[in-house]
């Protein structure tokens, strides 16, 4: 395989340019090495592959293991401190290699040129590119498989691999050398490599087609526009100040300590807080043993996989989770339990995980360099067809509380800049008004009435005038419940209220809202009577849940409230991301966008230009183009300020 699809030499390589020359399509795939190896705007590419009609190479530029010619004795200190010799592989050198300047000026005609450019998971590949050409972005027209396999099925693992093995029945990395291409031999990663080119290449001559067939192109062209701010929010990265993330550090670390501490002397004993198995001992073993004799609820994977082949369960088949143990979170050992394990949580995500492990920098690298943070912002994240993001994930710090605050305080303008943030105003429950065409919700919006005041008012019978703050939560709580299905007790939490008070609440809701449940009961009744039952949010994304045909009622009603619940946030996710496309051309020159969380976006630029940025902001979310989607006004909170904290 080496010599005729491994690129060594300028001559092959130029033989390789003047082949692919020839053809308007072409798929690449880069290789990257820590410490920033999943950070497109400072990795380092050491392979690159690319496939096209007739012709799939790799080229290596800088992997240095060649193959294992002996071994050696190298001593480690292992968890006991006792340090051992351990056996490594030594191993040769690798081939000679081009150079990626060698490489990326010769590819450069292909790049950047009016040619297709395929990529599996395109926002890596494209904005890694991108720092070998200072800065510049492979030219369009792109494509992106891993797109369009979702928009095809989302409910499928859509990775590159599992589609090929799903295709193809083969599985052509099963030691996972993608992950740590720098640990494995020369050929192997020859091999990898080439396999991801031509297979992406393949995967996309099969899928192109029925992205049309499917009625899906418009929607996919929407995530193709998405595709080119996820790439620039990438490579701009947003500015943060990681002492005040040191700070929080420090007050977490604290509160831990002392939480660990509650918790031994609830127990009466110690455990291993980070070891799933020993908690779950301690939380639903028997009272007779020193445990708390709790009543497990839901079984971890390996204990559903041990309950589907039949075998008999324990204790430790069970999950400690916090999900698993808020029905028990009045118990004082359990609600430390949930306190230490959402600590832990913050510290490991925004902490550790932006500021990195000094005690072991190749995992847990430190994220912020040169002041910014260049989070993955993932386009199809959740099946709803909303964001999600990594390094951090910024979709998740918690809405209320200290630590909420802090985190985003973290996150701020350059000296002489300001952070523009703009909030879609209740989108998910205008969305509501708007496909339901009629009652309360439509008419107040229309009359410019907040939802939460106009819920508060009729459920309370109170003229909205006479809305106090309290009347709000509840009906914030309300509106919260019909989106994402929620019953009396997140009600009740969310209001402050009685789990009493909030179904009285929630039956004379229904009473005031009938067109509500009516729309509710048609959106479930219509999923249920398509093959495979779904739903299409305002765009036409598809949202597949085959469990609301399941004769188990606790599936079902489950999958009631996701096919409810993803034909509204689902169409929130459109809206959103129809106003991102809208904006990147709209902003001056020198602003960015830096992030989208929820419904919000995020741009950065100077204080001069603040209100260039406003009226680009409020063009894109509220211009005509995007009101002629919704027969419901959209309306967008738009904030100016020095840290993120400010701006909610």
């Amino acid at each position: 395989m080496l010599s005729s699809t491994t690129v060594l030499d300028a001559e092959h390589l130029d033989h390789v340019v003047a082949h692919f020359s020839r053809f308007g399509e072409l798929t690449y795939d880069v290789e990257t090495v820590p410490p920033l190896r999943g950070v497109p705007a400072h990795n380092t590419i050491t392979w690159l592959s690319m496939a096209t009609h007739g012709m799939t190479v790799s080229i290596p530029m800088g992997h240095e293991r060649g193959k294992i010619i002996g071994e050696r004795k190298e001593p480690t200190i292992g968890p006991s401190g006792k340090v051992r010799n351990r056996t490594v592989p030594v191993w040769s050198n690798a081939p000679e290699q081009l150079r990626p300047s060698q490489v990326f000026e010769a590819i450069e005609p292909l790049l950047f040129s009016d040619r297709l450019k395929v990529c599996h998971n395109a926002a890596f590949d494209i904005a890694s590119v991108a720092k070998y050409y200072d800065g510049a972005v492979p030219s369009k027209p792109w494509h992106d498989t891993f797109i369009s396999s979702v928009l095809l099925d989302e409910n499928r693992l859509n990775g590159l691999k599992p589609r090929i093995k799903q295709l193809y029945k083969l599985d052509y990395d099963k030691d996972n050398v993608g992950k740590k291409v720098e640990t494995y031999a020369f050929s192997r990663v020859a091999r990898y490599a080439y396999m991801d080119a031509k297979y992406t290449w393949l995967l996309y001559q099969r899928e192109r087609d029925l992205i049309g067939h499917a009625g899906l192109s418009a929607l996919l062209d929407l995530e193709l526009g998405v595709l080119e701010t996820v790439i620039s929010m990438a490579l701009a990265g947003a500015p943060v100040d990681g002492a005040v993330l040191a700070e929080l550090g420090v007050q977490l670390d604290a509160r831990l300590v002392e939480t660990e501490a509650a918790i031994y002397k609830g127990l009466g004993k110690k455990v291993n807080l980070n070891s799933p198995q020993q908690k779950a001992v301690a939380l639903y073993g028997p009272k007779a043993e020193g445990n708390l004799g709790l009543r497990p609820t839901t079984l971890t994977k390996g204990g559903k996989a041990k309950a589907g082949r039949g075998e008999k369960l324990l204790i430790t088949d069970y999950s400690t989770d916090a999900d698993s143990l808020e029905p028990h979170k009045k118990h004082l050992v359990v609600a430390r339990f949930l306190d230490y394990q959402r600590d832990a949580k913050l510290k490991g995500t925004y902490v550790t995980g932006v500021l990195g492990d000094p005690e072991d920098p190749d995992e847990k690298p430190c994220l912020i360099v040169d002041g910014r943070v260049h989070g993955a912002f993932k386009q199809m994240g959740a099946r709803t067809g909303r964001f999600s993001s990594a390094g951090p994930n910024l979709q998740n710090i918690p809405s209320r509380g200290v630590e909420g605050k802090k985190i985003r305080t973290a996150y701020r303008a350059l000296p002489g800049h300001k952070l523009v943030v703009a909030d879609y105003g209740q989108i998910e429950l205008v969305l509501l008004a708007h496909f339901i065409g009629y009652g309360a919700l439509y008419d107040g919006f229309h009359q410019g009435i907040d939802a939460h005041t106009m819920t508060a008012s009729l459920v309370f019978g109170v003229p909205f005038d006479d809305v106090t703050k309290a009347y709000r939560a509840v009906a914030k709580g309300l509106n919260f419940a019909i989106v994402y299905g929620a019953g009396p007790t997140t009600v009740a939490e969310m209001a402050g209220i009685s789990v009493a008070e909030a179904k009285r609440h929630m039956k004379v809701h229904r009473e005031m809202f009938p067109e509500i449940y009516k729309y509710r009961a048609h959106v479930i009744e219509t999923a249920r009577r398509q093959r495979p039952p779904h739903t299409a949010t305002l765009l036409g994304r598809i949202r597949r849940i085959p469990e609301l045909r399941s004769a188990d009622d606790f599936k079902r009603s489950s999958a009631e409230r996701q096919i409810f619940n993803a034909k509204i946030q689902g169409s929130g996710a459109d809206v959103v991301k129809k106003s991102m496309v809208r904006l990147l051309p709209l902003l001056p020159d020198r602003a960015e966008l830096l992030m989208t969380v929820h419904d919000e976006l995020v741009c950065h630029g100077p204080e001069d230009q603040v209100s260039l940025i406003e009226a680009a902001l409020r063009e894109a979310m509220l211009g005509e183009g995007i009101q002629k989607l919704l027969c419901v006004p959209l309306t967008a909170d738009i904030s100016v300020a020095d840290n993120w904290a400010e701006a909610k």
